[in-house]
C-alpha cells in the first residue's frame, strides 16, 4: 500500500476532487432536464440508501424511502427518506451519504493492489458513483444544523475514536 496516498495534501486532493464533482452532480441533477433526472437515479439510489441505513442502525426509525423523481417549482426532487430523528440518528442520518467518500478514497488506496480480473474502468466508475452520491442536499444540512447536539455528540466520538487510535 503507497502511504503517500495517506498524506494531508492527498486527502484534501482527493476530498476537494469529491467535491466539485458532487457539485457538478447536483448542479445537473437539478438542470430541470427529464432526462438528466433519470441519468442521475442510481446515485439518488445511493444518495438515499446511505440515509435509511444509517437512520435504521442509529435508531432513526426511517418510515419511508423514495427514489421517485418529483417536480417542485422549477427543479426536481430527486428522492427522500423520512426518518425521527434522535440525539443519536440526526446528524448522521443527515450526513450518512458522505460515507460514500469513504469507499471512494479506499478505492484510490487499493488502486495498485487491486485483483487482477478488477479492471481498472470499473474502479473509476465506482469512483464517480461514490463522488456522485457523496454529496448532501441542502436539506441533509439544514437536518444536522438543526441537530448540534447530534452533531457535537458524534464529532466528539470521532475525536475520542481517532485519538485513542494514535495513542
Amino acid at each position: 500500500m503507497n502511504t503517500s496516498l495517506h498524506s494531508p495534501p492527498m486527502i484534501i486532493a482527493f476530498l476537494a476532487a469529491s467535491v466539485v464533482m458532487g457539485i457538478l452532480h447536483r448542479r445537473l441533477s437539478s438542470s430541470g432536464s427529464f432526462v438528466a433526472v433519470l441519468y442521475c437515479l442510481p446515485f439518488t439510489f445511493m444518495h438515499e440508501l446511505a440515509h435509511f441505513l444509517v437512520a435504521l442502525i442509529t435508531g432513526g426509525r426511517p418510515s419511508s424511502f423514495s427514489i421517485w423523481p418529483r417536480r417542485a417549482g422549477g427543479s426536481w426532487i430527486l428522492g427522500s427518506v423520512n426518518a425521527a430523528p434522535t440525539i443519536l440518528s440526526a446528524a448522521p442520518t443527515a450526513l450518512a451519504p458522505l460515507g460514500w467518500l469513504v469507499i471512494a478514497y479506499y478505492m484510490i488506496v487499493l488502486w495498485d493492489s487491486r485483483p487482477v480480473w478488477v479492471p481498472e474502468y470499473f474502479i473509476v466508475v465506482v469512483l464517480y458513483a461514490c463522488s456522485a452520491a457523496c454529496t448532501p442536499s441542502w436539506q441533509d444540512i439544514k437536518v444536522a444544523i438543526r441537530n448540534p447536539f447530534s452533531l457535537l455528540l458524534w464529532v466528539a466520538a470521532a475525536y475520542v475514536a481517532l485519538h485513542l487510535e494514535v495513542l
